[in-house]
């Protein structure tokens, strides 16, 4: 998926100080990025001296657990730190609350912390339910598998799940967005690659869903890795599904989701053998494009100024990493349009490098037109990543000259960039939102899927 939140990891951490009743306990507030841009934080202050367990939770984000380190916690001062997340709180009690500094990747934010009530646990605990999430008994087999990349340099895990009765069937290979994902394509306690693996597998078609290169349990390395590196994680996913007897090997297909629908396609395009293509989110305009449309559509839905701005700032910050310019000169001339130094570097660490000028250089009206096989691409409307008007204008616009009779594009009113129910569209929301995954999104998938390579 396009990210634009840096994922967090759980655990907890040993400290030492002196005794502090007062501070201890569970504490909640808002930390306030920006005007009308709020991000609910819960603080976890246990054990005694000299073993304090300290974590954080961002509830919006889905992280829990988050491992701290107590540098001071006394009755009436503390000052933690999270290095999984670069990040450090230094407060002290005043009133009954904590009063302080919040610190991150080199930005202060003032953080008042309160005593958490018991309804604010419960409410906190509902927030991250998640209902789609499967549990076993399933209705279906489930094998956890692994196969070679075609390289033969190392070998993916992955979870492969077979409709009972009889076979063999149909199946699907689901092919995650940006970023290290894991199987489940795991995102602030959401896992919507779970959720579409078990609707589709009810619904008798056979799902293979597997962990990034070296990502999870699976090896090779994720670094410096490319686009088109990823199509070739696609192409030893389909190999192995070549090989196994419980599917029919004139009927595999794949899911791709944002950026998914990129590395998809690249592999379906040299690969006609592949029974159908669904994109969920994908690209109908440029790399550059999209990027430069998803950092200016942000910005304007946190009421930011100077959007336009940003979008032709992003075009040249994307030409910049084309054309292999250093980091230093395009964290510089990010500086000159307004960019603060920490957003600068996160920029160029992030995006300046080989999967940078592989994603920006990525040209659909290249790609999809090679695509013989049915294609099925929807967009959420209130995607702020991905967006529906000119992704979908443009499949539409290329499709129209393709020569291809069986594409499907459609725009699902309401739902986001994980096809959520959404209100704003913004990230920040994901968390929020207990839904996994549209319903009806998840039957037009299987229902197109079945239509094309059902018994």
């Amino acid at each position: 998926m396009l990210k634009w939140i840096t994922g967090l990891v759980a655990g907890l951490l040993l400290a030492n100080s002196s005794a502090a009743m007062d501070t201890a306990g569970d504490w909640h507030g808002e930390l306030n990025i920006q005007p009308g841009v709020s991000l609910p934080l819960v603080l976890h202050i246990g054990g005694s001296e000299p073993d304090w367990q300290v974590s954080l939770d961002s509830p919006n984000q889905g992280a829990f657990g988050i491992p701290g380190r107590a540098e001071k916690i006394t009755d009436t001062r503390i000052k933690v730190k999270f290095a999984a997340i670069g990040a450090a709180y230094e407060a002290a009690l005043e009133n009954g609350e904590l009063v302080g500094t919040f610190t991150q990747s080199g930005k202060s934010f003032a953080l008042t912390l309160a005593r958490q009530s018991e309804e604010g646990k419960e409410k906190a605990k509902q927030a991250a339910a998640r209902p789609q999430h499967p549990e076993a008994p399933f209705p279906y087999t489930v094998e956890e598998v692994s196969f070679p990349h075609t390289s033969g340099a190392f070998e993916f895990a992955a979870t492969l799940t077979l409709p009972n009765g009889k076979g063999p069937s149909p199946a699907a290979i689901l092919v995650s967005g940006s970023g290290p994902q894991d199987r489940d394509e795991t995102l602030m306690g959401h896992k919507p690659f779970l959720v579409i693996a078990d609707h589709l597998t009810k619904a008798g078609v056979a799902v293979l869903r597997f962990d990034d290169r070296g990502t999870a349990q699976s090896g090779g390395t994720f670094a410096g890795s490319t686009i088109d590196d990823f199509s070739t994680d696609v192409e030893s996913a389909f190999q192995y599904l070549l090989t196994r007897d419980e599917i029919v090997p004139q009927k595999i297909g794949l899911i791709g989701h944002s950026e998914g629908g990129m590395t998809a396609p690249l592999f379906a395009a040299r690969q006609p053998q592949v029974a159908f293509v669904v994109l969920l989110a994908g690209l109908g305009v440029d790399g550059t494009t999209l990027w430069a449309e998803q950092q200016r559509d942000m910005a304007e839905a946190y009421g930011l100024p100077n959007d336009e701005s940003i979008y032709q700032a992003m075009r040249v910050f994307a030409r910049q990493v084309i054309a292999g310019d250093s980091p230093q000169a395009i964290e510089q001339n990010l500086l000159s349009k307004g960019y603060d130094k920490a957003t600068a570097q996160q920029y160029v660490k992030a995006v300046a490098n080989d999967w940078g000028r592989s994603f920006f250089t990525y040209q659909p009206k290249q790609v999809l037109p090679k695509l013989t096989m049915p294609v099925l691409a929807l967009n959420g409307e209130k995607d702020l990543q991905v967006a529906a008007v000119s992704n979908i204008g443009g499949m539409k616009a290329i499709f129209a000259n393709s020569g291809n009779q069986d594409v499907t594009l459609k725009t699902l009113p309401d739902l986001n960039h994980l096809f959520q129910p959404a209100e704003s569209g913004l990230p920040d929301e994901y968390g929020r939102i207990n839904q996994t995954f549209a319903p009806q999104a998840l039957a037009i998938i299987s229902e197109w899927i079945q239509q094309r390579v059902g018994d």
